[in-house]
Parts: C-alpha cells; sequence; structure tokens
C-alpha cells in the first residue's frame, strides 16, 4: 500500500512538474512567435463584437469612396484582435488581399522605423543626439542659416526648420530617373525657414537625412540595416525597403516573390474611375517613406512597439522614445523620436500615417490601453479618410473618454511663454484673422498648394472665438481654459496653444489634433486677399474686353495701349481660370500633375503671367497718352487705369505666391 502511494504521489509530482514545464514553455513561445496563419484571433472582452463591427465600416467605406483593397491588423494585449484583408489587391487580375502576404507601401510610417535605426546606432555611440549633422555629412553640407546647428534631435522632432519642397521629384515611377540618396539630399534641399526647434513643421527630407546618416554610420544601405537590425529580429519576413528596379539593379533590386506579393496602386481618374498606376519609387529618400509591408508584419511591428523589451532597442532607450525631445507643449500634439504623440478623447497615443500618390495607410498605438491598429489601402482620397478614422471610431466606440488635465511645462524656449502670463488678460481679437501651416513651401511655386488649407478665426455673433478650415463644413467654438490656450467645444475636445512672439503679438498656435504649427498671417500674405485680388481683376478685365469691343465696333483703329490691355485682359481670364482648376485638382490627368509637378500646362500659364507682367509695364508707359485722348471717354479712361492698377495687384499676389514665373521655366 505504500509502495502504492508512493508510486502515485511520484508519478503526480512527475505530471505536474511536466504541466508547469509546459505552461512555461507556452508562455515562452507566446513571447517570440510570429504571428502565423494558424494562431487563434483572440477576441477579448473589452472588443467584444469588433470583426462585425469593424467589417461594417470597411466595407461601407470601400463602397463610398470606391477603394479596391484593404489590409488591416489590430493588436490588443499583445495578441492579435483581428488581421484580414478586404477587396483586391489587384483588380485587373481579381487577386484578393491576403493580410499574411500581400505588400502594400506604407509610406511615412517607414519614418518610425529609421527613428528606431538611428537610436540603434546612437546606443553603438557611432551617432549622437546633439551633434550637428554637419560633423556627420561628408558629400555636402548643410548651409548654417542660422547659429544654431541641426541636430540629430531636431530632425527626429521635425524641428530643423526646413521648408516642404517636394513636389515633382519626391516620387517617380521611372526607376532610371532615380538618385543616390546623397545626390537626392545634396541637388533638393528644401530652404531654412526658422531656427532649429522654432517650431514643428513635418520633413520628409529630415528623415531622408536621418536615413543617410544610419548608411553613413552603418557602412550598409538602409535597406538592407533594415532587414538586418528591424525585420528579422521581429521576424517581419514580408517587408522590405527594396524597390522593384530591375534585374541590372542586382542586390538592391526587390527579390521577385516579394515583387509579386505587391499589391497595385490605384489613382481615381476625373470621371471617378480607379486607374492601375506603375510602382512608386522613393529610394532616393528611403528613410522618409520607402517601406512595403504585409497587415501580418505590421502586426508584429506594434506588438514590439508596445513592450518594454521590444528586441531592437535596450529597455532604457525604448523608455526614452516615448518622451518628447521638446517638452515644450505639454497637451499639443508633438513628435517623440519619429511618432507623433498626443491625446485623443483623453487617451494617450503614439501615431504616424503614411501616402503615397496611390496608397494610404495608418498605425496608431495607445498604450495605456495596449491597443494597436494598422490599416491600409491601395488607393488615397476617401481611402486616407477611412485610414484616418477607423482607429478613433474603434476608441470611440469601445473605450469612454477620459478628462484631460492641462500640465504645465517647466522647459524655457519658444513654446512657453503663456505659463507666465495671467489669465485672460488678452482681447479675443487677438487671436482672429488667417492661419496657415508651417508644413508648406516658401520659396517654390508649391506654395500654392497652401491656398485651400488655410485656418480662419473669426468672433461670431455671441462674441466667441470660432475656428473653420478652409473649404471645409467643420467649425467649432472655442474655450478659453488658461491665457493662450483653448479648448474645443467640439471636434474631441482638442486642444489649442497660442505662442507670441517677440513683440507679444499672437503669431503661432499649435493643436492636440494636427501634426504642426500653424502661423498667422498678414492680409496681403493671405489666401483671403489671393482670391479677393483674382475675382476683382477678373471683372475689371472683363469690363475691359466688353467696353474696348463696344468701342471698336465705333472707331476705325484702337489705340496700341488700348489693343495691350484688350491682350493683359484676355491672359488674365485664361490665366485665372487656369489656376483655379490647377489648385483645386481639375487638371487632364491629375496623377501626371502631382508626379511631375511642375507639367507643362503650369509652365505655359506661368509665361502666361510673365506676358500679363509685360503688357501691364506697357499699359503704366500708357496711362499719360490715355488721359490725353480727347476722343476716349472719361469711363473708358477711369476703367483702363483701375484696371491698370488691379494688374498691378494681380502681379503682386502671383509674386507673392512665388507664381511669376521666371524661376520655372527650364
Amino acid at each position: 500500500m505504500k509502495t502504492l502511494i508512493a508510486i502515485s504521489l511520484s508519478t503526480a509530482t512527475f505530471l505536474f512538474l511536466i504541466f508547469i514545464a509546459s505552461l512555461f514553455a507556452a508562455q515562452s513561445a507566446h513571447a517570440n512567435a510570429s504571428i502565423d496563419g494558424s494562431e487563434k484571433i483572440v477576441e477579448t472582452q473589452a472588443l467584444i463584437g469588433l470583426e462585425q463591427y469593424v467589417d461594417s465600416l470597411i466595407e461601407r467605406g470601400m463602397t463610398q469612396h470606391s477603394i479596391p483593397g484593404v489590409t488591416l491588423a489590430i493588436v490588443k494585449d499583445g495578441d492579435v484582435a483581428l488581421l484580414k484583408g478586404y477587396g483586391y489587391a489587384d483588380v485587373s487580375g481579381r487577386k484578393k488581399v491576403d493580410p499574411h502576404t500581400t505588400l502594400f507601401r506604407i509610406g511615412s510610417i517607414t519614418k518610425t522605423m529609421t527613428a528606431i535605426a538611428v537610436m540603434q546606432l546612437v546606443e553603438q555611440g557611432k551617432l549622437a543626439l546633439d551633434v550637428d549633422i554637419n560633423d556627420y555629412l561628408t558629400e555636402f553640407k548643410i548651409p548654417n542659416t542660422f547659429e544654431a546647428p541641426i541636430t540629430i534631435a531636431a530632425l527626429l522632432s521635425h524641428r530643423a526648420g526646413f521648408e516642404e519642397a517636394d513636389a515633382g521629384h519626391l516620387i517617380s515611377d521611372q526607376p532610371e530617373h532615380m538618385l543616390s540618396t546623397p545626390e537626392y539630399l545634396a541637388k533638393y534641399m528644401p530652404k531654412r525657414i526658422w531656427p532649429v526647434g522654432y517650431n514643428m513643421s513635418y520633413s520628409n527630407y529630415g528623415f531622408g537625412l536621418l536615413g543617410y546618416l544610419v548608411e553613413q554610420k552603418s557602412g550598409m544601405d538602409l535597406a538592407s540595416y533594415m532587414k538586418q537590425n528591424m525585420f528579422a529580429p521581429l521576424a517581419m519576413q514580408n517587408s522590405t525597403l527594396r524597390e522593384p528596379l530591375g534585374s541590372s539593379y542586382g542586390a538592391a533590386n526587390m527579390n521577385d516573390t516579394l515583387r509579386q506579393q505587391l499589391a497595385t496602386g490605384y489613382f481615381k481618374d476625373t470621371v471617378g474611375r480607379n486607374l492601375a498606376k506603375p510602382f512608386e519609387f522613393l529610394g532616393h529618400i528611403g528613410g522618409a517613406g520607402a517601406a512595403s509591408s504585409t497587415a501580418h508584419d505590421m502586426a508584429l511591428y506594434m506588438r514590439a512597439l508596445m513592450r518594454q523589451n521590444n528586441q531592437l532597442v535596450t529597455p532604457l532607450t525604448n523608455e526614452s522614445m516615448k518622451h518628447r525631445l521638446y517638452d515644450d507643449r505639454s497637451l499639443a500634439a508633438d513628435v517623440v523620436h519619429g511618432m507623433f504623440e498626443g491625446h485623443f478623447r483623453g487617451h494617450h497615443y503614439y501615431h504616424h500615417s503614411g501616402a503615397t500618390l496611390t496608397f494610404s495607410s495608418n498605425m496608431v498605438i495607445y498604450p495605456e490601453l495596449q491597443l494597436g491598429i494598422f490599416i491600409a489601402s491601395n488607393m488615397v482620397g476617401g481611402a486616407a479618410h477611412l485610414a484616418d478614422s477607423l482607429p478613433k471610431v474603434i476608441l470611440h466606440k469601445y473605450y469612454q473618454s477620459k478628462p484631460l488635465k492641462l500640465v504645465e511645462s517647466t522647459a524655457a524656449g519658444a513654446y512657453s511663454q503663456f505659463l507666465s502670463v495671467p489669465v485672460a488678460t488678452r482681447k479675443l481679437e487677438e487671436y482672429t484673422g488667417s492661419w496657415l501651416s508651417t508644413r508648406r513651401s516658401y520659396t517654390q511655386l508649391e506654395k500654392m498648394a497652401a491656398l485651400d488649407s488655410s485656418v480662419t478665426i473669426s468672433l461670431d455673433a455671441q462674441g466667441d472665438l470660432k475656428m473653420r478650415r478652409l473649404g471645409s463644413n467643420v467649425s467649432f467654438k472655442l474655450k478659453r481654459l488658461q491665457e493662450n490656450v483653448f479648448q474645443a467645444e467640439s471636434y474631441h475636445g482638442s486642444i489649442f496653444y497660442f505662442y507670441p512672439d517677440s513683440s507679444g503679438k499672437i503669431a503661432r498656435f499649435s493643436a492636440s489634433m494636427w501634426s504642426g504649427d500653424y502661423e498667422k498671417m498678414s492680409l496681403s500674405q493671405s489666401p483671403f486677399f489671393f482670391y479677393f485680388v483674382l475675382v476683382l481683376a477678373s471683372l475689371l478685365a472683363l469690363s475691359t474686353l466688353i467696353l474696348t469691343g463696344n468701342r471698336k465696333s465705333r472707331v476705325k483703329r484702337l489705340s496700341i495701349f488700348e489693343n495691350t490691355a484688350c491682350i493683359s485682359a484676355g491672359l488674365i481670364l485664361v490665366t485665372v481660370i487656369g489656376f483655379i482648376f490647377m489648385n483645386s485638382g481639375l487638371v487632364l490627368d491629375e496623377y501626371n500633375f502631382l508626379l511631375n509637378f511642375p507639367t507643362l500646362e503650369v509652365k505655359l500659364l506661368l509665361c502666361f503671367v510673365l506676358v500679363v507682367g509685360f503688357t501691364t509695364l506697357v499699359k503704366v508707359v500708357g496711362l499719360a497718352f490715355i488721359w490725353r485722348m480727347v476722343e476716349l471717354g472719361w469711363m473708358h479712361k477711369l476703367l483702363y487705369s483701375i484696371f491698370t492698377l488691379s494688374c498691378i495687384s494681380f502681379l503682386y499676389v502671383f509674386w507673392v505666391w512665388n507664381a511669376i514665373g521666371f524661376n520655372y521655366i527650364s
């Protein structure tokens, strides 16, 4: 009996030890396993009904916006809550989206990976956050426009002060047009508009520089570095920065397996058809947006980002990357080592979206909820709206809002002046005006793209501040919380910080839902003034043509100055119509327009503006002659004079918006 009991106890102990060991092994395997097709999708208590809810949202969005395909990954508490593909990776071939194998371009989400690569080299002592980047650059240098040098910390935070000027060369559809990274960075270097740290202005060029520094200090091309140090440790087998350049490019070419898994990008034409477009090459500025990946791999990536030990950097570095390098705007959105950081409905988030001309994507991580959401589509437009809105509506459905608390920054600098000023001493009128994003060109023709993206702040009938974005029906009141700090009474309660300039006047604001700063424009620099002058010049041009045509029917011959006025009037009407269509995207081939800006039709319009300049000079000379013409009535003389002044104003606003033309005719 004792022997039987002893055997039973021994057996029970042995089985118990096996059970414990199996649990340990399962836990260890779970911590290191990739998310393969056989892994069970976990529906947590917090996300009951998630798949059905998301299915309805995506299917409705795809129908509404004619989106070809969507891929999605949602991670919760380290498990996959949803991994799914919708629609087609290639419509003509009826190839469905597979979340495990279909590669989508993720655009600027690449920047989050570039930031990690930089920090890996910082850990190795090969790079330093506070060193002048010119100390690392050998093939070209960044001009010392301002006293303070550009540092890696500034680049990681989009605080280097570069304008955005990459239209027509950021993306190419021809591999033979691609430059090497140093060639591209040297040739298309944007102007520095602000001192380092002064404000936040998103910069593709800045992250192109960071990618190049990774190459310089690692001795590897960026695609190889990412494969070895980013994708391999996380088992992201279907992710790459390589592009299908062609077999002649050897090892730099994307391998055949991944190339065959690429989703086709689509662009909607003027009649609403989705047209398949060729691959978009971004490798010359790869650190800013060249990556392609699958929903499966992005689930692995998000899971790693939400872990303390993510296998990419040390826990200490990982923790530091969650904090802002410029601690000067407590609740306004800002950048932490390549990711935007802020609050939505009171919940802390990190996120980055991405877009090419034919792909849109978004990745949002809520660290306190251990929730990560990735979505990508092989189209832009409505697809970008879906990618932006989906994480928000998921949070809205499954999690209650949390109250926001103002946290006063102790940092000294351009953004902290308001903290020492008594509450409500400024008049609300000081915050009104027209505002433009600092993410724009200041010296190039593409500055005109900002014409339809301004923000206006005005006083309503009740004397409250009201904010509205041009071209949008969305408007909301601003409630003052403290001096220079306001909260939207709608729009998810976003926080707005207004900053005075050196003279004490309100000059800029940042917000918790927009990834950048906005600066106040004078009347002559505002979109309103531009359109006002265009309307006035058009009406006067039309009046000139009508009155001069009427006079021509009664006289044998018009003077050279009257004929010049007619030519100028016709050119102004054509130019105004052309630029309105151009800035509204109503062009014959919008895809070609965006890819190859400035296109031939744009250059032609710029030539028209130059001719208007020449005819205006002739009209100014002819003013004295016109007023001495006895046979010419006073109405014609007055109209000629006013029209000449309007032509000068016309040229002035086009000069303000960098569209006079001589810099772009080539």
